[in-house]
């Protein structure tokens, strides 16, 4: 029992601070929009459409782990099947809301005359999306890692994940579907953005 508590602490260490550290720098990029001067419209998709494929992953467990712990019975092909689509414009809606334009601008921000203070509202906006998202995706790691870590001590299976069983064709299908929907979902998020450009946005070329 002692050896096992050292080595789930341990795994429970490493895993923790990898998933905090790791998703706290993806969803600080999509935070932030560089300027056409410094970053082309082909780059930005590319580099977007990697953050957006990285937080998919976890986006996709979280929500079937929702369904899982809040439906009494659930047919487990349909909650995954609807979480890609669901996923892919949560997404899309989070870069969104994260680099607000103009006209998304935060509505309190009529009551500051000083464009700094103006500034600062819209930052704080931007934060606050992203804060709820980091939350979002670190609790549902959270609660897989706790159950993990109890099932490894009581030494039982562990099939929390209960992905639904897969044909060759279904795992082909949902593939195509989860790369098309998350391609088209970046593409329009990048366009909406190009038209309608942020507030805020970051003039120094990334390295």
């Amino acid at each position: 029992m002692l050896f096992q508590l050292f080595f789930l602490s341990f795994f429970w260490l490493i895993i923790f601070f990898a998933a905090l550290y790791g998703f706290s720098q993806i969803i600080s990029l999509i935070g932030i929009y560089h300027s056409s001067e410094v970053e082309k419209f082909p780059q930005r998709l590319w580099e977007i459409g990697k953050c957006n494929g990285a937080l998919s992953l976890p986006l996709i467990f979280s929500l079937n782990l929702l369904l899982q712990t809040s439906l009494p019975v659930i047919d487990e092909k349909c909650g995954f099947y609807l979480s890609l689509p669901i996923t892919a414009l949560s997404l899309m809606v989070i870069r969104i809301q994260a680099n607000p334009s103009k006209s998304l601008k935060p509505i309190h921000c009529q009551y500051y005359t000083d464009h700094q203070d103006r500034l600062n509202t819209v930052a704080l906006h931007k934060e606050r999306i992203l804060s709820f998202v980091f939350a979002f995706i670190i609790s549902s790691i959270i609660i897989l890692l706790l159950l993990f870590c109890y099932d490894a001590l009581m030494q039982l299976p562990f099939d929390r994940l209960k992905m639904p069983p897969l044909t060759g064709i279904e795992i082909a299908e949902s593939f195509s579907a989860y790369l098309l929907s998350l391609g088209v979902a970046t593409l329009f998020g990048e366009l909406i953005l190009w038209i309608r450009p942020p507030i805020i946005q970051n003039s120094i070329k990334p390295h």
